[in-house]
C-alpha cells in the first residue's frame, strides 16, 4: 500500500508495527498482551454473552482492555475476534455481521494504539470454528470460506489500517489449523501468520497429534511462527515448545493462561500469578521463544511482570 494513503497517524503506526515485526521474525523477543474474555467478564460482562459483539456495542469497554495492556507494555494486541467467525456468531444470531464485528475489533484496537502513541503491533485474533471438522460436521471447503470471510473483514486496508499480521491460535486440530493457513494465503497471502495449538494434559494436540509433529506440519503448511497458547498453564506450554524446537526452525510462541481456573467465592478464578508467569518468561526464551504473552486469566498485571522479566534478560 502505498504511504501517501495512510494518514500521519497510520504512517507512524505501521512505521513502529514494522520493527516490532522485524525484531520479532529476527529472532528477537516480543512480548503479546493477556487475555481479552476474562478481562471483559471481571468488568461485568456475563459469560453467556457473545465477546466479539460487544466491539459493536460496547466498544469503550474494549478499548479500556488494550489500553491497560499497551500501558502494561505490551508489543502485539490482538482484536476482540476471537469467535468472530460465521458459524459461532450462528449460534448468537449474528452471522450477517461477520465482516462487520471484525473491522470493529481492528478499529478499537487500532485506534488505542494510536491515541497512545503505542510501538505496537494489531494481531487479527482467528480462534477455531466451533464444530468438529475432523468428525465430518462441516466440509473443509466450508471451513476455508468461513476463515476466509473473516481473514478478508481483519486484513482490510492493509497492514497499518487492517490487522498487522494474524493469530491463529487455541487449534485443536490440524486439518482445522491447516485450513485457516490456506484460507489466510488465499486472501492476503503477504501477511505474517503465527499459528499456535492447544495441548491437552497428554502433552498433544487434541486431536492427538504431538508438538513437534504439528509444528512440522504447520511449518509445511506455510505459517511463519508457530507455537502453543492456552493449554494447562505455562508448564505444559513449555513442555509443548521445547519438543517443537527440534521440529522447525521457525520463531515460537509460547502464550499460556494463567493455569486452570477454580471456584473461589462463588468466582473462576486462575490461580497462576504475574510473579510466577515472569518466572517463567526465562524458560520460554531458553526453549526457543521469539514471542511470549498470556491467554486465559492473564491480566495487565501478568503482562507487565513479563515486559519486566524480558528487559532483565536483555539487560535493560
Amino acid at each position: 500500500m502505498a504511504g501517501a494513503g495512510f494518514s500521519a497517524g497510520e504512517r507512524t503506526t505501521a512505521t513502529a508495527a514494522s520493527s516490532v515485526l522485524q525484531r520479532l521474525f529476527a529472532g528477537g523477543h516480543v512480548l503479546c498482551d493477556g487475555a481479552m474474555g476474562t478481562m471483559l467478564y471481571d468488568r461485568g460482562i456475563s459469560i453467556d454473552r457473545c465477546c466479539d459483539e460487544l466491539n459493536l456495542s460496547r466498544p469503550e469497554t474494549v478499548a479500556g482492555v488494550h489500553a491497560e495492556y499497551l500501558q502494561a507494555g505490551a508489543e502485539i494486541i490482538e482484536t476482540n475476534t476471537f469467535g468472530a467467525n460465521a458459524l459461532r456468531l450462528e449460534r448468537c444470531g449474528l452471522r450477517e455481521k461477520v465482516g462487520e464485528i471484525n473491522l470493529a475489533g481492528v478499529r478499537i484496537a487500532r485506534g488505542v494504539a494510536q491515541k497512545l502513541g503505542a510501538e505496537a503491533c494489531v494481531a487479527g485474533a482467528i480462534g477455531p470454528l466451533g464444530v468438529g471438522l475432523e468428525r465430518g460436521e462441516i466440509g473443509l471447503g466450508e471451513a476455508r470460506a468461513a476463515f476466509a470471510d473473516q481473514i478478508c473483514s481483519l486484513a482490510e486496508g492493509g497492514p497499518g489500517v487492517g490487522a498487522d499480521l494474524l493469530f491463529i491460535e487455541t487449534m485443536t486440530s490440524l486439518a482445522e489449523a491447516g485450513e485457516a493457513i490456506r484460507a489466510a494465503r488465499g486472501v492476503v497471502p503477504g501477511l505474517r501468520l503465527v499459528v499456535m495449538m492447544t495441548i491437552g494434559k497428554d502433552g498433544k494436540c487434541l486431536d492427538g497429534a504431538s508438538a513437534e509433529m504439528a509444528a512440522a506440519r504447520l511449518t509445511e503448511l506455510g505459517a511463519d511462527a508457530v507455537g502453543c497458547n492456552c493449554s494447562y498453564g505455562p508448564a505444559s506450554v513449555l513442555r509443548a515448545l521445547e519438543r517443537m524446537r527440534g521440529a522447525t526452525r521457525l520463531p515460537l510462541a509460547a502464550i499460556p493462561n494463567a493455569g486452570l481456573p477454580r471456584e473461589v467465592e462463588g468466582r473462576n478464578r486462575y490461580m497462576v500469578s504475574p510473579v510466577e508467569m515472569a518466572d517463567f518468561v526465562r524458560r520460554f526464551v531458553e526453549a526457543g521463544a521469539s514471542l511470549v504473552g498470556g491467554c486465559c486469566g492473564t491480566t495487565p498485571e501478568h503482562t507487565r511482570a513479563m515486559r519486566q522479566a524480558l528487559r532483565t534478560l536483555e539487560g535493560g
